[in-house]
């Protein structure tokens, strides 16, 4: 939860969290979108709640379904459209973010790993444009190549280090930075450029590791501080096609 609000902030955004079912609904009628996070599925009723007044308010939703390619449970909550908090079939930019593990885990409501580590195959592409198509959203699914679709077309994401894989909450920090994004201008090519954006301040974070010998703890801190030293001509980095 720190990381997300500091990346967010290093972004130029305004976060708020809220957990509790009586606030939820009325922080979220203030804020431009709203990011579930299923780490928290505690909090499913406040995120229940706060997903309703989005969707009347015409608010993008982004849900990262964390561990469900390893929990029932989480599948149960997420594995359905009719589930989702906030779908009630309202098309738009809602958006689900997760790694190849857990968009595959709901596009085929099954398990596919322990915990919340992403499997190491390629995901069924066309199996992510059907699901996106029928249910009206977008899917990002991280892995060595990033891959969004909006259920027509897919775009390719080759921005990234493999340093993001070993800190707690890249993940997370990506998907509320989609929040931001989407809340700016909800389209399928914001989320594609989130995806540039977050990727390349990892690549320039692990440079920066690299060059003063760092470990892990050190790339975590460059990588917030990469996105608030963002600029356009680092973001001329960007490897995404169609």
């Amino acid at each position: 939860v720190n990381d997300c609000a500091n990346i967010l902030l290093a972004a130029g955004a305004s976060p708020t969290m809220a957990h509790h079912p009586q606030e939820a609904a009325e922080i979220s009628a203030g804020c431009d979108a709203l990011v579930c996070n299923f780490g928290a599925i505690a909090d499913y009723e406040a995120m229940k709640s706060a997903a309703l007044m989005a969707t009347k308010l015409g608010h993008p939703i982004v849900i990262d379904p964390v561990g469900v390619s390893g929990s029932t449970y989480r599948r149960t909550k997420a594995g359905s459209p009719s589930r989702l908090p906030g779908r009630m079939a309202k098309a738009g930019a809602d958006c689900i973010r997760g790694n190849y593990s857990e968009i595959a885990a709901l596009i085929k409501n099954d398990r596919t790993v322990v915990g919340v580590d992403a499997m190491q195959q390629q995901i069924d592409t066309q199996a992510m444009q059907e699901f996106a198509r029928q249910n009206r959203l977008f899917l990002w699914a991280s892995g060595e190549t990033d891959i969004l679709t909006d259920g027509e077309r897919l775009w390719y994401c080759k921005n990234g280090d493999p340093l993001m894989a070993r800190i707690t909450g890249s993940g997370c920090m990506s998907s509320v930075m989609l929040g931001a994004f989407l809340g700016t201008e909800p389209s399928v090519q914001s989320a594609a450029a989130c995806c540039a954006f977050v990727g390349i301040a990892g690549e320039l974070a692990a440079e920066k590791t690299d060059a003063c010998g760092g470990g892990t703890m050190t790339f975590r801190n460059l990588f917030i501080d990469q996105v608030s030293l963002m600029t356009q001509e680092k973001m001329s980095r960007c490897k995404v096609h169609i």
